[in-house]
């Protein structure tokens, strides 16, 4: 009888990609590692970043899922820190802004027509600019909250996505830029690589253009009130019409004192001599041009505005805004100087370009 020979063949069953990562990286380290890449101190961060090393290039397929992992939660967290009201104080910012520019636009252009000095005309305009400084007031006071928790915040997972881009970028092959991880530019670029982050960013500049517009009328404010040579009335109009030029972030008046001296010349002279009017009768002085050059003004004048009837500074400014022409120069946009030349019931203001 023969005997046939028979052999059995056993297959092993063929591990999973999960079980292949387990035999690599215990489940206990990952999980130890993602829980430690998602914590505040760069330095646990930095320490779960190292564990997958350990392990040698066998690791790289469970580190880049659990970087990816990683990325999600820090992604989501953002999301969660930047969409909360009560985290954010800049949450409706936005909006503001948004209502705020396209009021902006829509009002200089009533600034800037014409209505024949019609009544009724101005007060619909005194009563717009006065809703405009309602907005302006608005924006200001959310820019002016206080953000350090909330930017500390934002910044902590900024920084650990723009760490986490890194490691995927070196688990790629890529060569990295010579820039610190925590450079702004970093920062920024790890931040615009999700919606939150990129809202975050564009809510940022918002806060910083309004506050920069706070502090240049601040600035500016202060530079002529400490003007040694102008008197509370000079002062007084140019804070007042600079508070009105900063509703349409225009640029900001300061006070020039050669220019200042030709307007107070030019209302010093109508005083005296009786008349009303830009052309003046005194020699060398018959034009706007003419009295700044004989000041000695070194730059361009670029509008004047003559005014009589009252000592106040505002009682002058409301005239001028009443009346087209006078509101055109006091609203342009070219000039940052101004020259201002009270006497008595006789103003003069010029404007000029440095």
């Amino acid at each position: 009888m023969k005997f046939l020979a028979c052999a059995a063949l056993i297959l092993a069953p063929a591990l999973s990609s999960a079980q292949e990562e387990a035999r690599t990286v215990p489940a206990a380290a990952l999980s130890k590692a993602l829980q430690w890449m998602q914590n505040d101190d760069p330095a646990r961060r930095a320490a779960a970043y190292r564990t997958f090393y350990l392990f040698g290039k066998e690791a790289q397929p469970a580190y880049k899922k659990t970087l990816e992992k990683a990325q999600r939660l820090h992604e989501k967290k953002l999301g969660l820190l930047v969409e909360n009201a009560r985290s954010n104080p800049f949450s409706e910012l936005e909006i503001i802004a948004d209502d705020l520019k396209t009021e902006r636009e829509r009002i200089f252009k009533l600034i800037h027509t014409d209505y024949k000095k019609q009544g009724d005309k101005v007060r619909m305009l005194v009563n717009e600019v006065q809703g405009l400084k309602k907005k302006n007031e608005e924006i200001r006071n959310v820019a002016a909250r206080d953000s350090a928790a909330f930017e500390k915040a934002v910044n902590t997972l900024a920084l650990a996505l723009a760490e986490v881009k890194r490691e995927l970028l070196v688990l790629e092959g890529e060569e990295l830029l010579d820039e610190k991880i925590d450079s702004d530019k970093s920062l920024a670029e790890a931040l615009n690589n999700t919606f939150e982050g990129e809202s975050y960013l564009k809510t940022k500049a918002i806060v910083d253009m309004v506050r920069k517009e706070v502090d240049n009328l601040t600035t500016t404010n202060s530079t002529n009130a400490a003007t040694q040579w102008a008197n509370s009335s000079q002062k007084a109009f140019s804070k007042h019409l600079n508070e009105f030029r900063s509703l349409f972030n225009l640029g900001l008046l300061t006070m020039e004192e050669r220019l200042s001296a030709a307007a107070n010349s030019h209302s010093v002279d109508m005083a005296t001599i009786g008349f009303f009017s830009h052309t003046s009768p005194v020699k060398n002085k018959k034009s706007p041009g003419d009295r700044a050059r004989l000041a000695k003004f070194q730059h361009r004048w670029t509008g004047e505005n003559i005014f009589v009837g009252s000592g106040s500074p505002v009682t002058a400014y409301n005239a001028w805004f009443a009346s087209d022409g006078h509101r055109f120069i006091m609203f342009a946009k070219s000039p940052n100087l101004i020259g201002i030349g009270p006497h008595g019931k006789h103003w003069t203001m010029m404007t000029g370009r440095k």
